[in-house]
C-alpha cells in the first residue's frame, strides 16, 4: 500500500463514521461492511474482492443495533481491515473476516472516547454563552468535533493498517488454516443468532427450504430479488401523506429544508455523554431562530434554549424538529417561556426513539443490505446497488415527509407515524422475507464460494449451531 491509499482509507473512514456529508444515510449505506469493502476495492483496484469480503463480513454484523449510542463493534472498520487482508494478501474471505474481527473492537473505543472528548465541546460552548459572547452554535457542534473524528478515525484505521501488515511479514496469515475455520464458525453461528432473535415460528423453516433448496438446484440471488420486490410492492403502504399547506409568518419553506439538511447531516456530529443529541437540535433550529428574531442576545438565548439533553432516532424522530419549529414561531408571538415547549420535546423524543430504532435498525437497514449481500455472494455485484439506492431513497423519505409534516400538522404527525408503523406490514413480513434471503446468502458463500472439502466441517457447524440454538430456545419457553 502507498501513503496515499492510507490518505483514502482514512478519508472513507472519517466519512463513514460520521454523519456530516452523508445527509444522515451514511450509517445505513457506506458504513456498512459490504460497502466498505466496495470502497476498499475501489482505492486497491479489486472491486469484486472487496466486495465479497465486506459481505461476509456484513453478515457476521447482521444483527447489528446501536441504540444510545452502544454497539458490539465497529462493522466498518472491520470490512475495511477485511478487503484489505483479502487484497493485499490472497486470503479468503471467511479467512480475511476472521483475522479483521478483532479489529472491530478499536471502533468501540473510538466511540466511547469520543462521546467523552465531546463533552468538552459542550463545555466549551457553555462557557462562551455564560461570557454573553453569543458563540456559533455550529462551530460546537460541526467543526470541532469533525476534525476530532477525523483525527480519531485516521490514526485507528492507519494504526491498524501498519499493524496487520507488520504481523504478516512476521507469521504470513496463509499460513494460518485456523483463520478459515473461525471465519466459518463467525459467520454461522451469527445467522444463527440473528434468526433466534426475530422470534418467528417460520424463520427457521424458511431458512432451512430455502437454503436447502439453492444448495441443491443453485437459484440465482436476481430470483429472490424479483420475489422480493413483488412482496413489497403488494405490502408496502400506498398512502404516502405529505402536506403541502401554505406557510405563514416569517418562516419560508427554504428555512425548513435548511434545518432538516443541517439536521440529517450533524444529528451525530457532537454525540455526547452530557447531551447526546442537544448540540445537534440546537444547531438545526439555528436558522430558524435567526428568521424569527433579530438582535443577536435573544439568538443566543433561543439557541442555547435548544442545547438541553435531547436524544431520538434521527429520522423517525423528524416530525418531533418540524412541530417545534412551528412553536417557536408561535412563541415569538406570544412571549411565553421556553419550558412548555421543552416539556414537548423531551414527551415525544422516547416514543420516536424506541419506534425508530426497532423500524430503521431492526426491520429496514437488515432487510435491504442483506439483500445487497446475498446479491454480491451470487458475483451479481452490478445488482447490488439497487437495494441500497432504495434504501437510502427510503430513509431520505421518511426523515424528509416527517419534518414538514411535523411543522404544519404538529403533534398529530407523530402520531399517526407511531400507528402507521405498529401497523406496517412491512414489519410483519420482514421475519419470513429476511429468513429466505439469508438461507440463500448462506447456501451461496457455503457452498459455491466455498472450498469442497470443508463441506463436512461445515455441516457439522450447521447442526452444532441449529442445535445449540433449539436447546436456547427451549431454555426459555
Amino acid at each position: 500500500m502507498t501513503f496515499s491509499d492510507y490518505v483514502l482509507f482514512s478519508i472513507f473512514y472519517f466519512w463513514a463514521s460520521s454523519t456530516a456529508l452523508s445527509i444522515g444515510i451514511g450509517y445505513y449505506t457506506i458504513y456498512r461492511p459490504i460497502l466498505a469493502g466496495l470502497a476498499a476495492g475501489l482505492i486497491l483496484n479489486d472491486v469484486q474482492t472487496g466486495m465479497m469480503a465486506g459481505a461476509v463480513v456484513n453478515i457476521i454484523y447482521i444483527d447489528f443495533v446501536s441504540t444510545g449510542g452502544s454497539f458490539k463493534g465497529d462493522q466498518c472498520l472491520t470490512a475495511l481491515m477485511a478487503a484489505v487482508a483479502s487484497i493485499a494478501f490472497g486470503l479468503h474471505p471467511l479467512e480475511a473476516a476472521a483475522l479483521a474481527f478483532p479489529f472491530g473492537f478499536l471502533g468501540i473505543l473510538i466511540w466511547k472516547y469520543r462521546l467523552r472528548i465531546n463533552n468538552t465541546f459542550v463545555h466549551m460552548y457553555e462557557k462562551k454563552y455564560k461570557e454573553n459572547k453569543a458563540p456559533d452554535i455550529s462551530l460546537y457542534d460541526g467543526l470541532f468535533p469533525q476534525l476530532l473524528l477525523l483525527f480519531m478515525s485516521s490514526a485507528v484505521i492507519t494504526a491498524g493498517l501498519l499493524l496487520m501488515f507488520s504481523f504478516n511479514r512476521l507469521i504470513n496469515f496463509k499460513n494460518i488454516s485456523a483463520l478459515y475455520y473461525i471465519g466459518l464458525i463467525l459467520v454461522i453461528f451469527s445467522s444463527f443468532n440473528i434468526l433466534y432473535k426475530i422470534k418467528n415460528k417460520y424463520n427457521f423453516i424458511i431458512f432451512a427450504v430455502v437454503f436447502l433448496a439453492a444448495a441443491i438446484t443453485e437459484i440465482r440471488a436476481y430470483i429472490m430479488l424479483i420475489l422480493i420486490a413483488l412482496i413489497l410492492l403488494f405490502t408496502s403502504n400506498k398512502k404516502i401523506n405529505i402536506v403541502r399547506n401554505k406557510l405563514k409568518g416569517s418562516i419560508k419553506k427554504g428555512d425548513l429544508v435548511y434545518s432538516w439538511f443541517i439536521w440529517m447531516n450533524y444529528s451525530h456530529s457532537c454525540y455526547s455523554y452530557e447531551r447526546l443529541m442537544g448540540l445537534a437540535f440546537a444547531h438545526s433550529m439555528k436558522n430558524i431562530i435567526k428568521k424569527l428574531y433579530k438582535d443577536k442576545h435573544e439568538i443566543a438565548e433561543a439557541v442555547h434554549n435548544h442545547t438541553e439533553f435531547f436524544n431520538t432516532e434521527p429520522n423517525m424522530g423528524t416530525p418531533i424538529l418540524g412541530y417545534i419549529i412551528s412553536l417557536e414561531e408561535e412563541r415569538k408571538i406570544s412571549r411565553e417561556s421556553f419550558e412548555n415547549i421543552s416539556y414537548i420535546k423531551k414527551g415525544m423524543m422516547g416514543i420516536s426513539a424506541g419506534l425508530g430504532d426497532s423500524f430503521t435498525q431492526v426491520v429496514l437497514t437488515p432487510l435491504f443490505v442483506s439483500m445487497a449481500v446475498m446479491l454480491c455472494l451470487d458475483k451479481s455485484y452490478n445488482l447490488a446497488f439497487i437495494p441500497v439506492i432504495y434504501l437510502a431513497a427510503y430513509i431520505l423519505f421518511i426523515s424528509y415527509n416527517g419534518f414538514m409534516n411535523g411543522y404544519f400538522q404538529g403533534k398529530d404527525s407523530m402520531l399517526k407515524r407511531v400507528r402507521n408503523v405498529k401497523e406496517s406490514r412491512l414489519k410483519k413480513y420482514f421475519p419470513c422475507m429476511f429468513s429466505g434471503i439469508l438461507g440463500l446468502s448462506m447456501s451461496s458463500l457455503l457452498f459455491n464460494n466455498i472450498r469442497p472439502l470443508e463441506n463436512l466441517f461445515t455441516l457439522v457447524i450447521i447442526l452444532l449451531a441449529a442445535g445449540l440454538t433449539f436447546l436456547r430456545r427451549r431454555r426459555e419457553q
